[in-house]
């Protein structure tokens, strides 16, 4: 399948990451000076108990921050319906941040990997969500698309990066004149409020860079429901000297915490490196105190789907929930998002 050229995200992905690196640096400097949670500020607590929630997985597309934000405003609001990561994360390459840095990203390159843009901020997310409202994952989702064979009526789940790959395909084809009307179509891609003839026509008259957004619009057309009216904050800081005190005063509150962090941590517990490609988004879930090792332990909520095998032996994995050490888990942290109690 020939993919396209699909240019923004280089420059976007590298601005993020060398400003979370460059914070990083910054506060790992200051490692020995970070103040340790005692025991009698690490109760426990078990927000999948208050809550739950599904484990998400974000495949082989780098959404991690937009199921991050999906998650922290679901569990903060108490939304019963699973938020589109996919629906926040489309939302958040139309900001203006994302274009200005894709107009330079086309103008300094000649390449770039054919791919949706991708890594972004949590908090820039949550805000540009908000006022538009969100849309269910049933109705736009974050994981599989739905692909139709039309030779065969045959339905079949294919994972979202493949999928959008092939849409862009598709879109080219239809352009080219290869694929003059919908029933001509080899396949499609429906979704519950997006038929065959629709997916036809929104690929037909939208231009390549705004493909995503006219499937997102359609996909939760007359669906998008407003949150909740509550003064909620959602507030950024580097790592540092206070980050566990910032960090419990949410899980105290019952809230989540969006966590930045090398995840390089999953592949190699005692010896990771800090690169650059490595950040990744995640929320915090709970913790624990550890008598053996007297050490707060967290809870964290990947988006890496349920299977434990992948990560290195020394962490403790349930369904996809890890849990970490402070001392141990302070090295990879870079950054966080904390909201205030709504």
């Amino acid at each position: 399948m020939e993919e396209p050229d699909f240019r923004g995200d280089v420059i976007m992905d590298s601005i993020y990451r060398w400003l979370l690196f460059a914070g990083a640096f910054f506060s790992l400097n200051a490692q020995a000076k970070y103040i340790p949670t005692s025991e009698s500020s690490c109760s426990t607590i078990d927000l999948r108990a208050e809550f739950p929630m599904k484990t998400r997985n974000q495949k082989d597309i780098s959404w991690c921050y937009a199921h991050a934000a999906a998650d922290l405003l679901q569990f903060t609001y108490r939304i019963p319906d699973q938020i589109s990561a996919a629906d926040i994360a489309i939302n958040y390459a139309e900001s203006d941040v994302s274009k200005v840095i894709t107009f330079f990203k086309r103008i300094l390159s000649s390449s770039a990997r054919a791919a949706p843009p991708e890594t972004g901020f949590i908090k820039k997310a949550i805000k540009k969500t908000i006022p538009e409202g969100y849309c269910p994952e049933s109705l736009l989702p974050s994981e599989e698309w739905i692909r139709v064979d039309m030779a065969t009526g045959e339905k079949k789940k294919v994972e979202i990066l493949e999928a959008i790959l092939e849409s862009y395909n598709i879109q080219k084809k239809i352009k080219n004149g290869t694929y003059p009307s919908a029933e001509s179509l080899e396949a499609f891609y429906e979704f519950p409020r997006i038929s065959r003839d629709q997916f036809f026509e929104i690929l037909k008259n939208t231009k390549k860079g705004g493909m995503l957004l006219q499937i997102r619009n359609q996909a939760c057309s007359g669906e998008r429901r407003p949150y909740p009216k509550v003064n909620t904050q959602f507030s950024f800081s580097f790592s540092g000297r206070h980050v566990f005190q910032k960090i419990n005063n949410a899980l105290s509150s019952h809230l989540p915490v969006g966590i930045d962090f090398f995840s390089g941590i999953f592949d190699n517990y005692d010896h990771f490196k800090r690169k650059i490609d490595d950040l990744h988004t995640v929320l915090f879930f709970g913790r624990k105190f550890d008598p053996n090792t007297h050490e707060c332990v967290y809870l964290m909520k990947n988006s890496y789907g349920e299977e434990c095998s992948r990560y290195d032996s020394k962490i403790k994995c349930e369904s996809g929930y890890l849990w970490f050490p402070e001392k141990q888990f302070y090295r990879a942290l870079t950054s966080i998002v904390v909201p205030s109690s709504p």
